[in-house]
């Protein structure tokens, strides 16, 4: 096998980042697997498929100088936090020919949550089943308010904000041992507000938490510009942890308005986030705050 061969087999470029390269790998090694076919009818070529795969990545690996050792053995690839609250399926959906096929489970067990192999609203599914479990074990009324508020608990469990940030965001540069990685927010546009008032494109916010919202304002006369929303949900478990982290510097400014899908205007905010090279996450529990919330010890 060549390496362009290799790079071929993976649907990887040279300009890949290792992260890149290997979280294609692994995708394309969940595809060929057993498990990932719910109706049981696998095709007996794709066990050739997995050793092109596992061939394609060791040759790349190799040709940048770093010996590969692992071998094709099916686990889910991520960190577990063992003191989550409860364990979660792990589900993944492929696609044949446009035609989305029934969802596979492919593990199970308190992983938290890897931007480059699980789809963000499959992850969700997954915590809210799980959520709606252990209310069911534990007798607990299903009622809308507890299980938002026992949902949200549990994701901030599975979610490590500082390495999601560094999949989801973009990076623009390397600053006094920080990197910035960018992102991007909206916020309503008053139409009562008193003219004049609409910030300036390009004008820097002062962007923090408060009330367990993100919020910016004007650096020089401290007016609320208002509270920032995603378009991908996603990004409300990533950066509104960072923003409460001291060693993380954040920024923000006016990039432009716009007419939404609804016909409304909205600012879009550019958010840069400096993340300390050095910061890793610390898996949280919030195990005491949902048994509070079931009225168990």
């Amino acid at each position: 096998m060549t390496l362009k061969e290799a790079y071929k087999i993976l649907g990887a470029g040279k300009d890949d980042s290792e992260r890149e390269i290997k979280a294609k790998y692994k995708k394309l090694l969940i595809l060929y697997h057993p498990d990932s076919d719910p109706t049981g009818k696998r095709d007996p070529e794709d066990d050739e498929k997995i050793r092109q795969v596992i061939e394609a990545y060791k040759k790349i690996k190799e040709s940048e100088g770093q010996p590969v050792y692992e071998t094709y053995e099916f686990t889910w690839d991520a960190f577990e936090n063992r003191a989550a609250f409860s364990e979660r399926n792990i589900y993944v959906q492929f696609r044949m020919y446009d035609e989305e096929l029934p969802l596979s489970r492919m593990a199970r067990g308190r992983f938290v949550w890897d931007p480059d192999m699980e789809e963000f609203r499959l992850f969700s599914k997954s915590v809210l089943e799980a959520c709606k479990e252990v209310m069911t074990d534990h007798d607990s009324m299903h009622t809308p308010d507890r299980v938002k508020d026992i949902f949200h608990l549990m994701m901030q469990e599975y979610v490590l904000p500082a390495d999601a940030a560094r999949k989801l965001g973009r990076k623009e540069r390397e600053e006094d041992g920080l990197e910035f990685f960018s992102f991007t927010g909206f916020v309503k546009e008053n139409p009562k507000a008193p003219k004049g008032a609409t910030p300036i494109i390009g004008e820097p916010l002062n962007i923090f938490l408060r009330e367990d919202r993100a919020v910016v304002e004007e650096i020089v006369t401290g007016r609320s510009v208002g509270n920032i929303s995603f378009d991908q949900d996603e990004l409300y478990y990533v950066v509104l942890p960072l923003l409460e982290d001291p060693q993380v510097e954040a920024r923000a400014a006016i990039k432009k308005t716009e007419k939404n899908r609804k016909g409304s205007s909205r600012i879009q905010v550019a958010i840069e986030l400096g993340i300390p090279k050095t910061l890793r996450d610390t898996p949280v529990c919030n195990s005491s705050l949902i048994k509070e919330l079931f009225n168990f010890g």
